[in-house]
């Protein structure tokens, strides 16, 4: 085993050890307090004990996990609007067997047992969300935490639940206002600050946040209303530093002079600076009817609006043995030092001599999202045993992102002197000049490109309508079968994508500017030894010095399309409860979905015109239809005394990657075979299936106080993976060349073989007051788990070292608290393994990364005044997230080696940031 691989498994074994030893303490002392206390003492209800704020929401969350049918997790808000955490994805990552993944250095979206974004389905009270990213997956930040009450991850589904995913279902509650024995009125504010500071001029490393909710009964309790909104103005800033790749070009006949024969050695390069500010306005607004307990009504409304602003600063530069400057030289090392890494030297220092290839760019990117959701819910009961609901919905997501990046560079070669890293850590670098206005230029296009910028503009529209109706019916003559429930939902999804990018030139073909006659200011690169560098507002020069040029690639035109979903869920449940002993209680649910699908999608057929230069040539609309048959299971047998054995099993699905399923295609008829050929989206492309089988053990000791273990195993049928296929191009646009066959070879993703995916979840509440009165307010929450896959996810054939998007094999959590006479405090552990992300990248792209290990931690410590003091009501609050500024790290491979040894790919920063306010209720 290699002594990264060593550490790894020692590091999860401590993690097992100690979740285990945590979780064992509680069931001991337990064991002991019932031989001093007589029999018939025992806990049975988790609602005997009144406890406020943390104690409170967790209380909340174990006794719905206790009384729920299905195997869930819950987070439950400490009051309104008052998750645990700064935003809901935080607070769901804690959960066990669930972790979230940093993007722009926030927590964003949400991995369910080993399994990224796209596999999870995410509801807002009961119904699917649309999305304002290109995937299905719901980026979580759009939703303030201080407007849901909680949230409720389904890990396996019943028949009733519409729009569940593979891996699991998030669905987010708002309050219901007649829940509340009278009027609340709530006030909050918080300023916060970011630990890197100003990283560049005109950036803000201070925002604030600001919330307020009111709730309310009328008519004799039989009309609530709550209203809540949030502003959010927060700053966050980026240091990174990134290797493009490494390699031996020496195995590929290009030495390079003063480089060691058959060293690895880093070819690329990037450091870079980022600040964003991103502004967030959320309402959600409740209003709910119940004149009699045979009608019940509820319509809820939420509206957002996220904008971010961002600028950047980066240098860039190629020193690989191919590239050569205006006179023919190439690249040359001297005074190099090397490390040996698993057996091969590894060029870590020394100087890059004659390096023509480098950029220096800045960069203005903006993101607008406006995202509005609205349900309405009716409830008719009659004849004391039929229930009728109706609940009508309808989601949209609007949201447009740009990019400006405009070029500088020196006007000669440089040198640059660097000292690299082989673990975690910043490199050292240093480059002369980049702070003197006289030796850079704007115009100078170092790296080739053929092109001094580039301006895209990205626009997705989803919109999601859905229509609900379920009859209930209670079954008072069975001894086992409880009530069975029947019903039908439609939803109709609409996803379209537009997308245009531009080329930026100097005005009328100018020679190269010097900065020193252009508007300009600094930024610091102290953090890897470059100083200040010359960094300038692109969206200021732009209308100045450049004008645009349209040339697109074939990559840009492909992606502008739209899809279209229709479908329909017809279900039926019966729902049981028998007594099988004295002693043992049976209770949950069996039914089945039968899910009917149909797809379409309209794309742009992309060719080259006579000019060589790509168009979109025609279009096509393509799709498919099909029929699935999802059963499930679900049976909780209640043995007494707060233990429970849980056993669910389900047939699942989930579409596939919205993003593939267009029908945009590259794909055309050959003027001389006349044979079908191409590349492009699928649009016939069927959903993910599998079969997946829980076991969940779980002993309920008090309101804040369990211990469970779980096991899961999931068989996907089918996998996505990109392949060469034959394929019926019927209903493509053949151009106008008639083929001889409407087959032909076809790159696009399809449904190929699936695997397996399996692991283990342990996990634990513990309340000190259960293991002796002097820790009355001190409690722990624990969970770890492990997860791992037998599914290569570029296929058959495919790397060995990829792994499943999304999967850590290792997850963990732990959270301290402390809470009473006001106070309260609490810190937050959270470790993940190394996974395969998914990012958004250039241009509209998605890309995955290899990305290291983590380990986050944030805390919080608060203060509520007493009801005695002047000040009842108030409450103060201090919060801290990224505590230790965990990097975020990536790793790749070098080419040219017979060896696999892994290097560091990218490092980035991100910055504490600490959060001050107050809550005010009255």
């Amino acid at each position: 085993m290699s002594p990264r691989a060593h550490r790894h498994a020692l590091r999860k074994q401590q993690l097992a050890m100690a979740c285990c030893l945590a979780l064992a303490f509680p069931l001991a002392a337990q064991a002991q307090q019932a031989e001093a206390a007589p029999a018939e003492q025992s806990v049975e209800t988790l609602d005997t004990v009144r406890v406020t704020g943390i104690r409170a929401a967790i209380a909340t969350a174990v006794e719905t996990k206790n009384e729920s049918t299905s195997i869930v997790e819950v987070v439950s808000a400490e009051d309104i609007g008052k998750l645990p955490d700064i935003s809901i994805a935080d607070s769901i990552s804690r959960l066990p067997g669930l972790t979230m993944q940093r993007v722009d250095g926030r927590a964003q979206v949400i991995h369910i047992r080993g399994m990224s974004e796209q596999f999870g389905g995410t509801l807002l009270n009961g119904r699917e969300q649309v999305s304002t990213g290109g995937s299905r997956g719901v980026e979580l930040d759009q939703y303030p935490a201080e407007l849901i009450n909680g949230v409720t991850v389904y890990k396996t589904p019943d028949a009733s639940l519409v729009g569940q995913g593979l891996s699991g279902t998030v669905d987010m509650q708002s309050i219901r206002p007649l829940d509340f024995d009278g009027r609340r009125i709530t006030f909050s504010g918080q300023g916060e600050y970011n630990s890197l500071g100003k990283l560049i001029d005109g950036s803000s490393d201070k925002g604030y946040r600001a919330s307020a909710s009111y709730v309310d009964q009328f008519a004799n309790d039989t009309i609530g209303f709550a209203i809540g909104v949030a502003r959010m103005d927060s700053p966050f800033q980026e240091q990174q530093e990134k290797a493009w790749w490494w390699g031996n070009p020496d195995t590929w006949g290009a030495p390079q002079a003063g480089k060691p024969a058959d060293a690895v050695a880093r070819q690329a390069g990037e450091a870079s600076l980022k600040s964003r500010d991103i502004t967030r306005d959320g309402v959600m607004a409740v209003f709910e009817f119940k004149p009699s307990d045979t009608f019940h009504s509820i319509l809820d409304v939420y509206h957002s609006t996220f904008d971010q602003d961002e600028v950047e600063n980066s240098i860039m530069w190629n020193n690989d043995p191919w590239w050569r400057d205006a006179g023919g030289n190439p690249v040359t090392y001297t005074n190099v030092g090397t490390t040996t890494v698993g057996g091969v030297p590894v060029v870590t220092s020394g100087t890059l001599n004659n390096v023509g290839a480098l950029n220096m760019l800045n960069e203005v990117n903006t993101r607008e999202d406006k995202l509005f959701s609205a349900g309405w819910a009716n409830t008719i009961k009659w004849g004391d045993i039929y229930t009728l609901k109706t609940d009508l919905s309808y989601s949209r997501a609007e949201s447009t992102r740009s990019t400006l990046e405009l070029q500088s560079a020196f006007g000669t070669p440089r040198t640059i002197d660097f000292n690299l890293q082989t673990g975690k850590g910043f490199n050292s670098f240093n480059i002369p000049g980049l702070d003197d206005p006289t030796q850079i230029y704007l115009g100078m296009d170092a790296m080739g490109w053929g092109r001094d910028g580039r301006t895209d503009v990205a626009s997705t529209e989803d919109t999601l309508k859905s229509g609900r109706i379920e009859l209930n019916r209670l079954v008072e003559s069975s001894d086992f079968l409880r009530s069975y429930d029947v019903g039908v939902n439609v939803t109709r999804r609409n996803k379209d994508r537009d997308y245009v990018a531009y080329y930026v030139d100097l005005k009328n073909g100018r020679t190269p500017i010097r900065m020193d006659a252009v508007p300009h200011g600094h930024a610091s690169m102290d953090f890897i030894g470059l100083g200040n560098v010359i960094n300038f507002n692109a969206r200021d020069l732009l209308g100045r010095f450049y004008d645009l040029r349209y040339e697109a690639s074939e990559n840009d035109l492909m992606k502008n399309y739209g899809i279209e979903e229709d479908i329909k869920t017809f279900y039926a449940k019966a729902n049981i409860d028998l007594d099988m002993t004295d002693t043992i209680r049976l209770r949950g649910n069996v039914g089945v979905q039968y899910v009917r699908s149909e797809q379409s999608s309209t794309g742009p057929t992309v060719a080259r015109d006579a000019s060589n230069d790509w168009v979109i040539a025609g279009g096509q609309t393509i799709g498919a239809s099909y029929g699935d048959i999802l059963p499930s299971m679900n049976l909780s047998a209640d043995f007494g005394d707060g233990l429970l054995l849980r056993f669910a099993a389900a047939k699942t699905l989930m579409r596939g990657p919205i993003e593939q399923m267009g029908a945009y295609t590259t794909a055309g008829v050959d003027v001389t075979t006349r044979e079908w050929s191409g590349s492009g989206g699928n649009p016939k492309l069927e959903p993910y299936r599998a079969t997946a089988y829980d076991i969940s053990l779980e002993k309920y000791f008090g309101p804040t106080t369990y211990a469970a273990l779980a096991v899961f195993y999931k068989s996907l049928e089918t996998y996505i993976y990109t392949q060469n296929v034959r394929w019926d191009f019927t209903g493509y646009d053949d151009l106008g060349i008639t083929p001889i066959s409407n087959w032909g070879n076809f790159s696009t993703p399809v449904n190929g073989s699936g695997g397996y995916m399996r692991g283990a979840e342990l996990s634990g509440a513990i309340g000190g007051d259960m293991i002796h009165p002097s820790l009355d307010g001190f409690g722990l929450l624990l969970n770890a788990s492990y997860t791992e896959s037998s599914i290569d996810p570029d296929g058959p054939g495919g790397s060995s070292t990829d792994t499943l998007p999304g999967l850590s094999k290792v997850v963990a959590n732990a959270t301290v608290y402390y809470e009473k006479h006001g106070f309260s405090a609490r810190i937050s552990q959270r470790y993940r393994d190394e996974y395969r992300g998914e990012y958004a990248s250039l241009f509209g792209d998605r890309i995955y990364q290899n990305t290291m290990a983590e380990s986050t931690m944030d805390l919080q410590v608060g203060y509520d005044f007493p009801e005695t003091s002047k000040l009842s009501g108030l409450s103060v609050l201090l919060q801290v997230n990224n505590v230790t500024n965990e990097p975020y790290r990536t790793e790749t491979t070098a080419g040219g080696i017979d060896q696999t040894i892994f290097l560091p790919s990218e490092y980035k920063e991100y910055g504490r940031q600490y959060l001050l306010g107050f809550r005010y209720k009255l």
